[in-house]
């Protein structure tokens, strides 16, 4: 199949040794929404299986659709979530506060800026940036913002480049390692960039909290690799690299900030110590905790469904709120179409006037919930933001509105 190709080997250590422990059908990508003109087109979809390696524990996806066919042009826009917009900016000053206050004239380099928001907040600080971003619509985005952006994807010739004539003292990758293919080439390109001094900070969703929160969702062809600490030590000691600290965030439904850098630049934080005997607890190596994760997935489908079908045979109008990316997986997988949802709405702009992959709901503005919405049922398809969004539709909710919020478990708020 053409832009599909199955691996046989873990991105990390090579093995063989690769189990299959989650099967969500054959999906459309998850951010390949349709022009009404492409409904009838057909689509292309590809395998979505998780794969766990009994050797270094990576759990991942070896079914890879190419990264030119997935984010050339994307739809997903940072600057579009309130939460996370905040998130950077605390972000950006904690970092700033930690490593860069007493720097001279340092840089910040972003591998994946998308359309620049976290490096708009460093600029902010009056710190000199530069973005990579391989979507050719945000990066022209962000240089149209003076967000220095290279339209690239990051690789160890663009860090050889870039080190030419500048030297990074921080870069930061959020929610973008677990999209990357080749980890090695980006380990090295991260070296390049670290040099002796530098330290490189990421953030990506925790695989304890995917398991224990059931958030299949969150599984799709652009995520790659599903992160603990235990692989990710694995990883960047084999470049002279080291996990100096890790801290927990709330974001993307539970995710870890893991900083690196050269050995002995730091002393290691007993957060990291800590993580990693969390890891073996909970049994991050051994297959049994996939398989009972495989198996709550298959009732969480049955009875989410069976949930939105009686509220139809109920007379209910069933709509859906927010328009992410882990909408599309959670639609297809629980053959949740056009006949049970009416439309979803979502504020991003790009998003509105188009139809979800596979399943194809239309996707409108927000003011149609006046129209349509108030006192019918919406699906929290962006249930990571819950507490968020239940606080801001009050008045809906106090006209008779309600919320099915489907994870971890299919309930009506």
């Amino acid at each position: 199949m053409e832009n599909y190709i199955l691996e046989r080997k873990c991105r990390i250590c090579s093995g063989e040794n690769l189990q299959l422990v989650l099967d969500l059908g054959n999906q459309p990508p998850a951010n390949s929404l349709l022009e009404k003109t492409q409904i009838n087109e057909g689509e292309l979809k590809f395998p979505l299986r998780l794969y766990w390696c009994s050797d270094c524990f990576l759990v991942q996806l070896l079914d890879i659709v190419s990264k030119e066919h997935l984010f050339q042009h994307y739809l997903y826009m940072t600057s579009a979530s309130k939460p996370i917009v905040s998130h950077f900016e605390k972000y950006a000053k904690s970092v700033f506060d930690q490593f860069l206050k007493n720097s001279n004239n340092p840089l910040v380099i972003e591998i994946g800026s998308n359309d620049g928001s976290l490096l708009g907040e460093f600029k902010k600080l009056g710190v000199q940036i530069l973005g990579i971003e391989p979507a050719s619509n945000l990066a022209k985005l962000s240089n149209d913002l003076n967000i220095d952006t290279l339209n690239e994807f990051f690789s160890l010739d663009i860090a050889k480049q870039i080190t030419e004539s500048r030297t990074p003292s921080v870069i930061v990758a959020n929610n973008v390692i677990g999209h990357i293919e080749n980890l090695h080439n980006i380990m090295e390109g991260i070296k390049v960039l670290i040099g002796k001094t530098g330290v490189f900070i990421f953030e990506v969703p925790y695989l304890i909290d995917l398991i224990k929160n059931l958030e299949f969702d969150t599984i799709y062809h652009e995520h790659l690799s599903y992160f603990s600490l235990l692989p990710l030590n694995n990883l960047i000691e084999q470049f002279g690299l080291e996990i100096f600290d890790v801290q927990k965030q709330d974001v993307h439904g539970g995710s870890i900030r893991v900083f690196v850098s050269v050995e002995n630049n730091f002393q290691i934080n007993d957060s990291v110590k800590k993580m990693i005997n969390d890891e073996h607890e909970f049994g991050l190596e051994k297959i049994d905790v996939y398989k009972i994760f495989s198996v709550k997935i298959g009732e969480l489908k049955k009875d989410l469904k069976q949930v939105l079908v009686d509220l139809k045979k109920e007379g209910k109008s069933i709509f859906g709120y927010g328009a992410p990316a882990k909408g599309n997986v959670l639609l297809n997988y629980c053959d949740i179409d056009n006949s049970i949802l009416e439309f979803i709405i979502d504020t991003t702009p790009i998003k509105q006037g188009k139809f979800t992959p596979g399943t194809h709901i239309p996707i409108v503005s927000p003011s149609n919930i006046m129209k349509k919405g108030v006192g019918g049922t919406a699906l929290l398809l962006a249930w990571n933001y819950e507490r968020e969004i239940l606080e801001k539709e009050k008045e809906s909710r106090n006209n008779g509105g309600k919320f099915v919020i489907p994870i971890p478990s299919p309930v009506i708020k």
